[in-house]
């Protein structure tokens, strides 16, 4: 047999293994800061593709709404949050990790070329090919597939994380700016009632009724409140350009955008302090990540265990030497190192157990924070109760002082007198309401159960379900 086709075979043998490797062609990606800067100031609430989103998430009604409540806010804030698209990005990259620990290493192809000094045929030269094919156990490919799973799934639970935390963002700033909407509305009616008391103040003292040291408390204490006022109507525009930014959406935006007067709705009925700690534990993202870090760590081991046995490889050649087809068949055994397969194996036990205190330490502090935030929530709900009958007590007095002034048995300064109270209390039972809304929000943080406004959109949006 002549030297052309075994030469022509053993072409053949080196394009064959060069086939089985199909490679990725390269996409080139760029990155220009200045047109993401200029997406963000571009953003409007009736783009077609949020109003695709909002349907897709379950929303019935017309895109965008006339009227904004924290339902509605939240799909934009999930739309636009650049945390929610990062963490699922990072998904995509564990998916691809999942996929690559599924995969069986490749063989390595070996060219063999010898040059002999002492002619035997018709050519001084031996052309041929070494292939090496690995062999993994089993035991280690179940290992690394059970750590790639474990670390897709905290991907996944990650993608929640970011969902709740732009939730918690945009609910934290629609509590701040109701409450400055409705302490500015109670301060300009305050406002109103002290200056027609400082007024009829005056009058009384050109009357010579009233001191003019009377009149100098009215005008500080009108001043004061004039004071209150503009300092409100500053931490309203604050407020107004958080909601923006937990919508992630220019202020200019936000201000065409017309927010319902209670926009976060009608709260869940209250959890007893045994339904908030089991709430807590079933839903907290952290915990479930806990358990997932944990089933990490063990497939860690698993697979330190598993690499203290030998790699094997087997591998085939061919060899044309001189005139004469030699195949061969080899084995490759790679003993580890015993004291540092061991000292690995002691690592991962540790790095377990560290993963196992770390679940146990922080079931304990969400144990801990459900008891705080049920507490939290009780005082307000009280305070709210008290503030509400003082309240209902100063509107009853002062609808008494309106009905003897409209009889002519009252003047106008004990009207605006009675005015100022019941300001005052209104005033108390809106803080005392707000107290009660951010313990409300404490304990949705710590439950992660959806307790202010409806949810049921955000699930859709999130495909995960949140239990109560």
């Amino acid at each position: 047999m002549s030297a052309f086709p075994r030469r022509r075979r053993l072409v053949a043998l080196g394009l064959l293994a060069l086939a089985a490797c199909v490679p990725v062609p390269y996409q080139a990606r760029e990155l220009d800061a200045t047109a993401a800067a200029a997406d963000y100031v571009a953003r409007r609430v009736d783009q077609p593709g949020l109003a695709r989103f909002a349907a897709r998430s379950g929303y019935a009604g017309t895109w965008p709404p006339e009227q904004w409540s924290f339902a509605e806010l939240a799909l934009v804030a999930l739309y636009f949050d650049p945390h929610v698209r990062s963490a699922r990005a990072q998904t995509d990259v564990t998916r691809a990790e999942l996929a690559l620990a599924g995969t069986r290493e490749g063989m390595s192809l070996t060219p063999v070329i010898e040059h002999h000094s002492r002619q035997l045929d018709d050519a001084p030269w031996s052309v041929g090919v070494a292939l090496e094919l690995p062999w993994v156990a089993r035991t280690r490919r179940e290992a690394r597939r059970a750590r790639a799973v474990a670390l897709a799934d905290a991907a996944e639970l990650d993608v929640a994380r970011s969902v709740w935390q732009s939730r918690a963002r945009l609910r934290d700033a629609l509590i701040e700016l109701t409450d400055s909407r409705r302490r500015l509305t109670v301060l300009e009616a305050a406002l109103s009632a002290r200056r027609d008391m400082r007024n009829l103040v005056a009058r009384r003292v050109e009357a010579g009724m009233l001191s003019a040291r009377e009149l100098a408390q009215e005008e500080a204490a009108l001043g004061e409140v004039e004071a209150t006022v503009e300092l409100e109507r500053g931490r309203l525009r604050a407020a107004r350009a958080a909601m923006a930014g937990s919508l992630g959406i220019a202020p200019e935006v936000f201000a065409r955008m017309t927010v319902a007067d209670s926009p976060l709705g009608d709260a869940a009925p209250p959890m007893t302090p045994a339904e908030v700690r089991a709430a807590a534990l079933r839903n907290r993202l952290d915990v479930h990540r806990r358990l997932l870090e944990f089933g990490a760590a063990d497939a860690e081991l698993r697979l330190a265990v598993a690499a203290q046995y030998p790699d094997l490889a087997a591998a085939p050649a061919y060899l044309w030497d001189q005139g004469d087809s030699v195949w061969s068949l080899a084995a490759r055994i790679a003993f580890p190192a015993s004291a540092r397969a061991a000292a690995t194996v002691r690592r991962a036990e540790a790095a377990r157990e560290l993963a196992a205190r770390r679940f146990i330490e922080l079931q304990h502090e969400v144990i801990a924070q459900a008891e705080r935030a049920s507490a939290r929530l009780v005082s307000a709900l009280a305070q709210r109760e008290a503030a509400a009958r003082q309240a209902a007590a100063a509107r009853a007095r002062l609808q008494r002082a309106q009905t003897l002034f409209e009889r002519g048995v009252a003047d106008r300064l004990e009207l605006t007198a009675a005015r100022l109270v019941a300001g005052a209390s209104a005033d108390g039972e809106r803080e005392a309401q707000s107290a009660v809304l951010r313990a409300l929000a404490a304990l949705e943080d710590t439950t992660q159960a959806p307790l202010l406004g409806a949810d049921a959109t955000l699930h859709a949006a999130t495909g995960h379900r949140i239990a109560r």
